[in-house]
């Protein structure tokens, strides 16, 4: 009976270790293709979370909260023929004021992705870049989901948490 020495290789050893190089690149192609795979259905599914036409962005009077939004969006002015006018700011405080709506109208992804957006309501800041009551501007995809989040989100229903 021949005990078994740690030291002496294996008669077995090196037929396992060429068996394994053979499988190598078929496992590294196969986690290459899952990979890819699961990446590109991750950014389909993010996708839906984008903001559409015709999302609305309600902002209810007196239902400001000084303490949790203290932001300030730039926007800018966007002509009908789509001139680009100037600059004034959002402030979600003042725009739930008196109360006002956003809704998105429309996309360009050149320079980069931003949403025209028309405003509806009272004063956009108590400061001299005030945009007005009644305006179309351009926003980035970034600081137009700021504007939802501080007004609890897209669409006019009550948006609070039920308890």
């Amino acid at each position: 009976m021949r005990l078994f020495n740690p030291q002496e290789p294996s008669r077995n050893s090196a037929p396992q270790r060429a068996s394994m190089a053979a499988w190598l690149p078929v496992l590294v192609a196969t986690a290459i293709t899952v990979t890819g795979c699961l990446s590109t259905f991750l950014m389909v599914q993010l996708d839906e979370f984008r903001p559409k036409i015709g999302d609305i962005v309600a902002f209810k009077p007196g239902s400001q909260d000084t303490d949790m939004w203290q932001i300030t969006i730039p926007a800018t002015f966007v002509s009908p023929t789509g001139t680009l006018l100037g600059e004034c700011f959002l402030d979600p405080n003042v725009m739930a004021d008196k109360g006002g709506s956003l809704v998105v109208e429309g996309s360009q992804d050149q320079p980069s992705l931003q949403y025209r957006i028309h405003w509806a309501g009272s004063e956009t800041s108590r400061t001299a870049g005030n945009c007005g009551n009644s305006v179309d501007l351009l926003v980035s995809r970034t600081d137009l989901q700021r504007l939802a989040n501080s007004a609890g989100g897209f669409g006019v229903g009550d948006k609070k948490v039920a308890r």
